[in-house]
């Protein structure tokens, strides 16, 4: 099922707007927090992600589309079940590059908490690609 995009917006004449870019970090969030309905709407057709932790293990790396970022959450998941993510403070929009990046946590079930960065490249009202970076710890406030 194709869905349209959640916003509409060309990066290349940047007209990506705060609100449209939170609302898609808010929805990127979700999708780590279990909800998988509709994925097209806010994940462009050859979404990618790169995760920054690990080099030598770069199978994340052959992710692609939201059918693919969506099976990888799940299962990881279903190893890690109790996980709660949620961004810290308000994403930082730049509407000109069409790039959203925030701070966000994830607490584990034992109450381990870890910090990472993301940063979203926005085309066309979706999210293209991910670059995705994990602490061991929280950040400090």
């Amino acid at each position: 099922m194709t869905t349209a995009p959640l916003t509409t917006g060309n990066v290349t004449t940047g007209t990506l707007a705060p609100a449209t870019g939170i609302a898609l970090f808010d929805r990127w969030t979700a999708l780590w927090n279990g909800d998988f309905g509709d994925p097209e709407a806010f994940l462009a057709p050859g979404f990618f992600i790169r995760f920054g932790n690990d080099p030598q293990n770069a199978a994340t790396d052959e992710i692609h589309g939201p059918a693919g970022i969506v099976s990888y959450v799940s299962d990881f998941r279903a190893r890690r079940p109790g996980l709660r993510y949620a961004v810290e403070g308000t994403p930082m929009v730049d509407g000109a590059l069409g790039h959203v990046a925030s701070r966000w946590n994830v607490t584990l079930p034992d109450g381990v908490a870890k910090s990472g960065i993301d940063l979203l490249e926005v085309v066309d009202g979706r999210i293209a690609t991910v670059w995705s970076v994990t602490g061991l710890r929280r950040f400090a406030a």
